[in-house]
């Protein structure tokens, strides 16, 4: 619509919220709205055996219908007009006969005609009927003004399709368009199963805070703010993980918190500056218990949504979820059927054909460059950092199944126990889902000693240019002074969870206000 249409019909729209006032009916009334059944309620209740109608039938019981919503369509047809009332649940159609629809109590028909449009909200009592059509419908008695809307409203077929002002203006999207409403009722689905399976199996929910003192729990740059009364400077956390560790040594053993996690970075098709993530941390379990615990809670979900498919199709590949591989050969303790689990330097080798088992640095680096990497000065400090740099540029966009990569090198986990019986690696997993880290988790490191080495060996490497390395935290450490059991972690982000389950390309589209640059 052209700009000096959308005024006019602003100021037409004005001008009927003045005429209503002058006839006495309060556009904007505020006094509650009683609903009796939503759109859906009726469509049900006229599907029970004994309750269907034919076709120009009404309701022989005359059950008092009182509904309430936004009108998406209006016909007039002389002394017969239909409306179209949508609510969360759907949308039902409006009968309304000039006979019947005299004014008494609400508007009158004509009243409706001159003054209702797209976009207002209304309320309605009547019965049930179905048209002469077979549209069912509400025969309506009695109608209200509950809100008058000025703006026009969005086309009801065609939708908004500017994915800009879709996420600037999420209101006119959810309105307009159907299926992004549905992704965020998807999203509370998830979210819902989420905490319902965790609450199931005995995991407290806590909260812990946003401002902190000190950053950590994830390799990020912060968000910096300044609080007057203290006059200190805060960070906007990364991550909940610290803190939630210090309550395992407290003495919870399954903790969780889904929450806002701030990362002071680019904005991408996976990446807002501001997301939701889960964090679970589990006391006596080590990161084979924790892998189970992600692909049970991912299953449960999947369950919720899709019911009894295994599998989904996500920007035109189909990924299965089944659970079709067993590793207890080759981990005794990890038993049951899981989703593919390789190392880091299994999943390099496949790809590339480097074995970082048999490479030293030097040889690394020429292989690497023969691959038509260049890489940074942080990234040749140690093999380590080479392995992950080839595993993350190389290797990761291209497992698309469901895949979890473990053994990472301790170099870039510095909050990860030392593995077991491999030097230089840490007991850590991610999972990759169409070439996207789904979650990262790994056996927690409790050694106090072990990790103030680790945090100075992070100093090191900020000292160095690395923006992202993890600061000092002697409050952590007294806490893990403290004692905390072994432990297993785990992190998911949510967002990306929904684009999943949901086909949507980029996280802007799952978030219900993402960031934004302004004008």
């Amino acid at each position: 619509m052209a700009k000096n249409e959308t005024r006019n019909e602003v100021e037409v729209r004005s001008q009927k919220v003045d005429e209503l006032r002058e006839l006495g009916i309060e556009p904007y009334p505020s006094h509650s709205v009683q609903r009796s059944h939503t759109t859906q309620d009726i469509k049900d209740l006229f599907a029970q055996p004994g309750k269907e109608l034919n076709d120009g039938e009404s309701d022989a019981d005359a059950i008092p219908l009182k509904v309430c919503g936004r009108i998406t369509f209006k016909r007039d047809s002389g002394s017969i007009g239909f409306i179209g009332l949508t609510d969360i649940a759907g949308t039902i159609q409006l009968k309304l006969e000039k006979k019947l629809v005299t004014g008494e109590t609400g508007l009158s028909f004509n009243q409706v005609k001159k003054y209702l449009d797209l976009g207002d909200f209304i309320a309605a009592e009547g019965i049930g009927c179905r048209t002469n059509r077979g549209e069912l419908s509400v025969q309506v008695e009695r109608i209200f003004i509950v809100s008058k809307a000025t703006m026009p409203f969005p086309d009801s077929y065609y939708g908004v399709n500017d994915p800009e002002l879709c996420r600037r203006h999420r209101e006119i999207d959810l309105v307009s368009n159907s299926k992004s409403l549905e992704t965020f009722k998807v999203r509370n689905r998830i979210l819902k199963r989420m905490r319902t399976y965790l609450w199931d199996n005995c995991f407290e929910e806590l909260e812990t805070p946003v401002l902190q003192a000190i950053y950590g729990g994830a390799a990020a740059r912060p968000f910096v703010t300044h609080h007057n009364s203290l006059d200190i400077n805060l960070y906007l956390r990364i991550a909940t993980e610290l803190h939630l560790k210090r309550a395992i040594c407290g003495g919870f053993e399954r903790v969780f918190e889904i929450g806002r996690v701030f990362r002071n970075e680019g904005i991408d098709s996976t990446h807002n500056p501001e997301f939701t993530s889960i964090e679970v941390y589990q006391a006596y379990a080590d990161y084979f218990d924790v892998i189970t615990l992600v692909e049970d809670v991912i299953c449960a979900i999947a369950k919720d949504v899709l019911g009894e498919q295994t599998s989904l199709e996500y920007q035109g590949d189909v990924i299965s979820l089944e659970r079709k591989y067993n590793y207890s050969e080759q981990y005794p303790t990890f038993t049951g059927s899981h989703w593919k689990v390789q190392t880091m330097v299994e999943a390099v080798r496949e790809t590339t054909g480097l074995d970082f088992d048999t490479l030293e640095l030097d040889e690394a680096l020429k292989a690497v460059e023969s691959l038509g990497l260049h890489l940074s000065k942080l990234e040749i400090q140690s093999l380590g950092y080479v392995l992950y740099t080839v595993f993350d540029k190389l290797v990761s966009p291209k497992l698309i199944q469901p895949t979890f990569i473990t053994e990472f090198p301790v170099e870039v986990s510095p909050l990860a126990k030392r593995h077991r019986s491999k030097s230089g690696f840490v007991e850590r997993f991610e999972l990759f889902i169409h070439g996207t880290e789904y979650s990262n988790g790994f056996s927690e490191l409790n050694d106090p000693k072990d990790q103030r080495q680790r945090f100075e060996a992070q100093l090191t490497q900020k000292n160095a240019g690395d923006e992202e390395a993890h600061p000092m935290d002697e409050d952590f450490i007294q806490a893990l002074s403290l004692g905390m059991p072994n432990c297993g972690g785990m992190g998911i982000g949510i967002d990306r969870l929904v684009m999943l389950f949901t086909n949507t390309a980029s996280i802007r589209d799952v978030i219900m206000f993402p960031t934004m640059r302004t004008f």
